[in-house]
């Protein structure tokens, strides 16, 4: 005989030896989208905080950069390359002001470890040698610019692009590696101005 009284829609046919009580079709729908949603939330954290950790954001502050970087732009800076190398000879960083653990710096490396480095007349000479800037346009002429320093095997010696009117080794001298939050790789605000950087060829 027909069973008068069709199954609710909402709820799941149950077979010969399977429990009694299961869930409705739409509460299981529901959980497996909030178990999705979950997922996507997780995943997306794990990226943010992946990318603050390596490829942490920054916004220039002064005129130490010009005409190369002004104040306001923002830069994505690479924390893995600092681990496992280093910076190269012209990378721009950002640094910890040797003032003022809560301030940051952004600079250009131009002497590497176990260099020697001397400034005469505002120009730079490694070992020695001239070192060709093109991304300088305007020298520092003044006495105080002027000195020679031998770096350690883990130092560096950074110079604003700006070399008048920066606060950089000029004053402080080398810095520490550990210093170093990482090297600007990308310049993404404002947009008409978005760029990736490269260390230039000497």
């Amino acid at each position: 005989m027909e069973n008068p009284y069709p199954p609710d829609p909402e709820w799941a046919v149950i077979e010969p030896g399977e429990p009694l009580e299961r869930e409705p079709l739409h509460a299981r729908r529901s959980w497996a989208w909030l178990k999705e949603l979950i997922q996507l939330i997780l995943v997306v954290v794990l990226l943010r905080v992946g990318l603050d950790t390596f490829m942490p954001r920054y916004v220039v502050d002064g005129a130490s950069m010009e005409p190369n970087f002004h104040t306001s732009e923002r830069v994505i800076v690479d924390r893995l390359t600092m681990l496992l190398s280093g910076p190269a000879r012209g990378d721009v960083i950002v640094l910890d002001s040797p003032n003022n653990a809560d301030d940051l710096l952004i600079k250009r490396v131009v002497g590497l470890p176990n260099e020697h480095v001397r400034i005469s007349e505002g120009r730079v000479y490694i070992n020695g040698t001239l070192l060709e800037e093109p991304y300088v346009m305007e020298y520092c002429t003044y006495r105080s610019c002027n000195g020679e320093w031998t770096l350690g095997s883990d130092e560096y010696f950074v110079l604003g692009d700006n070399r008048s009117r920066s606060f950089d080794s000029h004053s402080f001298g080398p810095i520490k590696a550990s210093t170093i939050k990482g090297i600007a790789r990308v310049r993404y605000w404002p947009p008409t101005e978005a760029e990736m950087f490269t260390a230039p060829e000497y």
